[in-house]
């Protein structure tokens, strides 16, 4: 059986098409993707803290001499507050943040409606927290609001930051769900084409090539899937980083390894 090419933009055997080298493009990095996602989701534990200057504001009142006790306590109260206001309206809009990128994920079945769910019903819960801290803030003295205070930052600490973290690798997860798509026809493809040259003329480095490519597909579908169980069963944000990050690795080899593919492709077909 013959072997005959045709066509300028990719190389055609009978119908079946051997990816372009530039189609490699379409896969981020592991860093890029992950650190595009980072900067568009706001780090709890970055955001919305009491910093240093604030603290100097309380201690301003603390060491006013003009004061008298009843005015100090009255002043100290009321700055106090005021930070503690400030701080849950900053992270109220953390939360906004949180969920407008969140419903912006187009969710399609397959597990994903599950945790995108789960997330919203999470962040709401964030809302509600913070109302309550408000609620408690309004008649609250100095031990009650340094409570209070100490409250929302474990909170934030310990629940709030895992859940944006969460939420971040959630979106990144959702967004490369296309890539994997078109990973999937371009295997197909490739496939296809393999094994027509392979029906006419049998060539070692070829297929293993191509067996390379599949391998590392495998891997890249393998961490795809565990990235996504681990969020929905709401592992810690570093676990289902790590299987992401793994999943693109995998990947872009498999696009490197078509692009091999092709090259060798061409050096079988007629010049």
């Amino acid at each position: 059986m013959g072997i005959c090419a045709v066509g300028l933009g990719g190389v055609f055997l009978q119908g079946a098409t051997i990816v372009h080298a530039d189609t490699a493009a379409i896969v981020p990095t592991a860093a890029a993707a992950t650190s595009d996602t980072s900067s568009a989701v706001a780090v709890a534990s970055d955001n919305c803290g009491i910093t240093a200057a604030d603290i100097g504001k309380i201690a301003a009142v603390q060491a006013d001499p003009t004061l008298s006790a009843t005015d100090e306590v009255k002043q100290e109260l009321a700055v106090r507050k005021q930070l503690i206001t400030e701080t849950i309206a900053c992270a109220l809009t953390d939360v906004q943040s949180l969920q407008s990128a969140l419903n912006n994920v187009s969710a399609n079945g397959g597990g994903t409606d599950s945790i995108k769910g789960q997330l919203e019903s999470r962040l709401n819960d964030a809302t509600n927290f913070y109302s309550l801290e408000i609620t408690k803030l309004n008649g609250a003295g100095i031990a009650g609001s340094e409570d209070i205070a100490r409250e929302i930052l474990a909170w934030r600490q310990g629940t709030y930051a895992p859940l944006a973290g969460q939420v971040g690798n959630f979106i990144l997860w959702a967004e490369n769900q296309s890539l994997f798509a078109t990973a999937q026809t371009r295997m197909d493809q490739t496939q296809q084409a393999v094994s027509f040259i392979e029906s006419a003329s049998s060539n070692a480095n070829l297929q293993s090539t191509f067996n390379a490519a599949y391998s590392s597909f495998q891997t890249a579908k393998n961490d795809n899937a565990a990235a996504q169980a681990a969020l929905a069963q709401s592992l810690s944000p570093d676990q289902s980083l790590t299987l992401i990050k793994q999943s693109l690795d995998a990947l872009s080899a498999t696009y490197q390894q078509f692009f091999d593919v092709s090259n060798i492709i061409k050096t079988l077909l007629p010049q």
